[in-house]
């Protein structure tokens, strides 16, 4: 963990296996011995990337990659349950999601919504013909978040969550989720569904983190 902390400053940013096992000057075998430990005792973060990586799972003072979900409050119910999918992200410190719910009473809700927004490194956006319909979502968050997207402030992850004619939409040339852009309605399990779209911000908040 000393050698962890030294490499990433103290930060929770990704360091590959091969930098802290020469920083270790161990053996293979009994590095991965002591890194599943640590995993499983949540104290450090387990990434892909080329031969693998590792991070502090919650550095002192940092919180995880700031995720902002825009949705329609037609499709609660979805946002929902894959809040409860993104909850182990949350676990191990990989990202701290955001979304109107959590304003309490008498706060400035527009305010709020925008701070949050302005300050997310992911934005996930659930895509509903009851989305694209919203003038606030539509015009105020989705347009927010495509310029902040350009200007590589934040990284916007469209997620089909209901089939509807988004392939004129200007989100349309961005990676959706889940896999292949299937909508999550269309699959026979939603936990699947949801599973991959988990799955897929994982990826994208461990690349992130790398460049932290």
């Amino acid at each position: 963990m000393d050698a962890l902390t030294r490499l990433s400053n103290g930060e929770q940013k990704l360091i590959s296996n091969t930098a802290l096992r020469q920083e270790l000057g161990w053996d293979e075998e009994g590095y991965n011995q002591i890194k599943r430990e640590l995993k499983n005792e949540k104290k450090i973060i387990v990434g892909q990337g080329r031969g693998g990586t590792v991070a502090l799972s919650k550095a002192p003072g940092v919180k995880g990659l700031s995720l902002f979900i825009s949705y329609s409050h037609n499709d609660e119910g979805v946002k929902n349950e894959l809040a409860k999918h993104l909850k182990p992200l949350e676990r191990i410190g990989l990202i701290s999601e955001w979304h109107d719910r959590k304003l309490k009473a008498g706060e400035e809700w527009d305010k709020l919504i925008s701070d949050n927004l302005r300050k997310a490194d992911v934005i996930l956006l659930l895509i509903s013909v009851d989305f694209i319909n919203s003038k606030y979502c539509f015009d105020i968050e989705l347009d927010e978040a495509l310029k902040m997207h350009e200007a590589k402030k934040t990284r916007v992850i469209p997620v089909v969550v209901r089939n509807c004619l988004w392939s004129p939409m200007p989100f349309a040339k961005l990676q959706a989720l889940p896999k292949d852009g299937k909508a999550v309605a269309s699959w026979s399990d939603r936990d699947e569904a949801l599973t991959s779209v988990a799955d897929g911000v994982r990826i994208v908040a461990e690349e992130l983190m790398e460049t932290r």
